[in-house]
């Protein structure tokens, strides 16, 4: 069992107050409750009228009260607590080798709203870090039809089911040409921690978690947003489907994401922090042929090993493989 340490951060934007004869929800159901108000609130000419508004409504912005402090969860991190991942046994994020996640939305591209498409795939191509076995999930997005992006995510699971992040490459293109790998980190180097992608069974009750924190950042976090009861995207109609809340530390306000039991991300709703606005919803996901799956192999492979040329004191001398 992993042993857990609380961090305590400060909150930068003060959170919902209940107050006498108002909505009296779980935290997470207040904040969520008052955020697109706050957004509003920074926008509009007649923040003053606002501010009267919200606090009269218990979404405490622009009261004399200290910002509340929220409590992150961060469990300890051992190697020998973790199995191999490609078990896929967490039941919101499974990672079986060949399954594939098809979104569609839209995206921000400088100023323009354009369609936007991110293919997902777990493949068999595995690196250990930090004394674990990761595998490399592969994220191929386009933008109005070009790529705009690739990258890869170090994936690892413990026994107790929660999924880990490790690690990650980025390669940003332009026009649809390989540009650069603008970001390449892993666990324990250059003070880059770890950090709990999707524990195996969130609950109101789970306190927010962090994610990850690459070298030199804020560090991203996490928190349950709500269970509700039924999810439709083109793919399909779900029940029961949780919630999460993604951002920085600093400020728990980029992202929703939809998991959906025994299926994976659904649909991912941007918030107020979200630099590119993206919204996706799932449109296909299926298990790939023996070929299929070849060929993200290759391509997150040939991520891995341009990221590793590029970074060397980064990645050192250990090499992803693909399983035999």
């Amino acid at each position: 069992m992993n042993r857990r340490k609380k961090i305590v951060i400060r909150a930068l934007v003060p959170e919902a107050t209940a107050r006498a004869g108002t909505y009296r929800g779980t935290a997470s159901e207040r904040r969520a409750a008052c955020w697109p108000v706050n957004r509003t609130l920074r926008l509009s000419a007649s923040a003053l009228v606002l501010a009267v508004s919200l606090t009269a409504t218990g979404c405490g912005v622009g009261s004399n009260d200290d910002p509340p402090e929220r409590v992150f969860d961060e469990t300890t991190f051992r190697a020998a607590d973790f199995v191999d991942p490609r078990v896929g046994s967490n039941k919101w994020f499974p990672l079986v080798p060949g399954t594939q996640w098809v979104r569609e939305g839209t995206t921000l591209i400088g100023n323009r709203v354009v369609p936007h498409e991110v293919v997902t795939t777990v493949t068999d191509v595995t690196r250990e870090i930090d004394g674990v076995t990761t595998v490399l999930v592969y994220d191929h997005s386009v933008g109005a039809g070009q790529v705009v992006q690739e990258s890869i995510d170090y994936f690892a699971q413990d026994k107790d089911g929660n999924i880990w992040t490790m690690g990650g490459a980025t390669e940003q293109y332009e026009a649809g040409r390989f540009v650069a790998v603008d970001e390449a980190w892993l666990s324990n180097v250059d003070g880059a921690k770890p950090g709990i992608l999707l524990p195996a069974d969130p609950t109101a009750d789970t306190p927010a978690w962090l994610i990850a924190q690459p070298p030199g950042e804020d560090g991203d976090a996490a928190e349950f947003a709500r269970m509700q009861r039924e999810e439709c995207v083109p793919f399909g109609c779900f029940q029961n489907v949780l919630v999460i809340r993604e951002g920085k530390r600093s400020a728990l306000s980029n992202e929703f994401k939809y998991y959906a039991l025994g299926t994976g991300q659904i649909r991912n709703e941007p918030l107020g922090s979200s630099r590119h606005e993206d919204i996706e919803l799932l449109i296909n996901v299926t298990k790939l042929t023996a070929k299929g799956l070849t060929e993200a192999s290759a391509a997150a492979l040939r991520i891995d090993r341009r990221a590793a040329k590029e970074w060397p004191d980064v990645y050192g001398t250990v090499e992803a493989t693909r399983a035999r």
